[in-house]
Order: C-alpha cells, then sequence, then structure tokens
C-alpha cells in the first residue's frame, strides 16, 4: 500500500481496473506477494476487499476513528514539512486538534524525581498557553505530560507507534479515554493492528517532533526516541526549549544542552523560569501568524 501511493497510484484506480494480469503485474511491481486466487478471480477478490473495507470503515467510524489522506481538508499541514510525510493517518478522538498549534514534551520512560518534577512544572505553564501537547503515550515522561494536560484541561495528543487497535502499551486504557474525553486524540500511521517495533517507535518519532511548534525534552539518554525526537525538530527547524534542574550532574547538563540547533536553549528550572515560558509563548505565537496567515491566503 506504501509503495503504491509512494508511486502515485490511487487504490480506487486501482479497484477500478478490470484486466486480472494488469492488475497482477502492478501489485507484484509494488511488492504485493499474489496468491492463486487473486490471478485467477480478480472480481470476486475486489468484490470481498470493498465489502471488507465498507465493513472496517463502518466499525472506525462507531469507535470516532477518521481515516485522513493528504488530500484531505483536516489532514494535519504541521506533518507536510516532512519529506516522508504519511499517506494516511488513523485518528480517534478531535481531528480538528492536530491543526491546532500545540507544545511536544518528550522524556524517558524511567525518569528521575528531577524529570518528573520537570514534567509538573511544564503541566502548570499550561493554564497559560492554552495550547495542545503531543507526547507518545509512553510510559514515564509522555504519560505525565498528557495526564498534565488532562489536569489543566487542554486536550492532548498521543501518537502512537503501533496500529490504533494494538493495546500498547499495556494498561493504557483509561489514559485512552482520558485523552478523548478531554477533546485530544489518539493518531497514528500504522495499519490497525500493526504491532510494535523499534523501527516503527523511530519513525513515530519524526510525526511528533513535526506536530508541536515546539519541542520541550524534559530527560532523556544520548541514545533514545527523545534523542530522534531532538534530531527531528532539528531538522525540522522546529524551537526547542530543554529542562534541566540546577543540581543534575555536569554530564546529564551537556548531554541536555547538546542540542544542535540555532533555536534550541537549555533552561535551568527552578532559576530560568521566566525566560522559558516567554521562549515558548514566543514560538506558538509565531506559529499561531503562520496558520492564520496561510487560512486568509485559502479564504
Amino acid at each position: 500500500m506504501w509503495q503504491l501511493a509512494e508511486s502515485g497510484y490511487s487504490y480506487s484506480h486501482i479497484l477500478a481496473l478490470n484486466d486480472t494480469e494488469e492488475v497482477a503485474d502492478l501489485l507484484k511491481l509494488h511488492g504485493a506477494r499474489l496468491d492463486k486466487m487473486v490471478l485467477n478471480d480478480w472480481a470476486s477478490v475486489r468484490q470481498r476487499l470493498i465489502e471488507r473495507g465498507l465493513s472496517q470503515f463502518d466499525r472506525l467510524a462507531s469507535q470516532n476513528i477518521s481515516i485522513l489522506t493528504q488530500a484531505h481538508l483536516k489532514y494535519p499541514s504541521a506533518l507536510l514539512e516532512l519529506n516522508d510525510a504519511p499517506h494516511w493517518l488513523f485518528v480517534q478522538g478531535n481531528v480538528d486538534v492536530l491543526n491546532m498549534p500545540s507544545i511536544t514534551v518528550v522524556g524517558t520512560r524511567a525518569p528521575s524525581k528531577h524529570g518528573l518534577w520537570l514534567t509538573e512544572f511544564v503541566g502548570y505553564c499550561l493554564h497559560e498557553w492554552q495550547c495542545p501537547t503531543v507526547s507518545g503515550l509512553a510510559t514515564g515522561i509522555d504519560q505525565g505530560i498528557h495526564l498534565a494536560s488532562i489536569e489543566a484541561k487542554v486536550p492532548t495528543i498521543a501518537v502512537l507507534g503501533t496500529g490504533i487497535d494494538s493495546d500498547y502499551p499495556k494498561n493504557a486504557q483509561s489514559m485512552r479515554h482520558e485523552i478523548l474525553e478531554g477533546g485530544g486524540a489518539l493518531v497514528t500511521e500504522y495499519l490497525l493492528q500493526e504491532k510494535y517495533s523499534k523501527q516503527n517507535f523511530v519513525r513515530r518519532n519524526r510525526l511528533q517532533a513535526a506536530l508541536g511548534r515546539i519541542l520541550i525534552p524534559v530527560e532523556w539518554k544520548e541514545k533514545s526516541g527523545t534523542a530522534h525526537t531532538v534530531r527531528f525538530a532539528t531538522k525540522l527547524k522546529r524551537p526547542v526549549a530543554a529542562l534541566a534542574v540546577p543540581s543534575r550532574s555536569p554530564h546529564e547538563v551537556n548531554l541536555t544542552a547538546n542540542l544542535g540547533g540555532k533555536n534550541s536553549r537549555l533552561f535551568k528550572i527552578p532559576g530560568e523560569e521566566p525566560a522559558f515560558r516567554t521562549f515558548v509563548t514566543t514560538a506558538l505565537r509565531a506559529a499561531a501568524y503562520v496558520r492564520h496567515t496561510q487560512t486568509s491566503l485559502f479564504d
């Protein structure tokens, strides 16, 4: 499916084809492995595909799950800044929140007491900013910012590294429900029941970096998913506001400060709260201005 989309083929075009040999050649050219049934009876296979697709669509609609392609008016424009923007997204919940200027907050799955405290601090600032947050639903910092957002009554977006039907991470169903109840969304580019893989989570991180108009990494290791997200954000020229407490070791502070981007800063909390809040506010205002300008052009 991905290879077909990359080549510019629409799925409706393929379903409209009647010549079995033409269909088989096209699908095999793009990586499909076909059994004898497809090769011998494309008309019947096509009918079952359509019926199954419509059934799945109805099931998803009943669960408030939308499918957005790049041509959809509500496809998040921020993702189009990626060289490899997803050809489709599965979104459960509030689709509109994906196009609001938002803050991405990420960090380790095994945070220290300092990391948890800094995440709570960001959560308290959400009352001032009143914008959605983006994170990955993982245990630790990610779930911490989702919970802080819910408590601050701002929408939060969970970007999944699995299919939307996959129960990962375990025991997160209650948080998923709270995210949806709070006007947020669950979003993934992976097919419905796709399971966990390291590669999927690395690719997921580029969506977290792109959706947010500023990235706040709280606590992470040099080789980690958060480090990938920082690199993606830097490549996209997103402002990065890293946080640390003054008592952290020089090694940890140097790691956090080694961000690379010209618009990246390390803030020590407590001590630099006003500068941090101003940095984030400025980034959000710039994103809101760009969005307003783009909307005005289309109007």
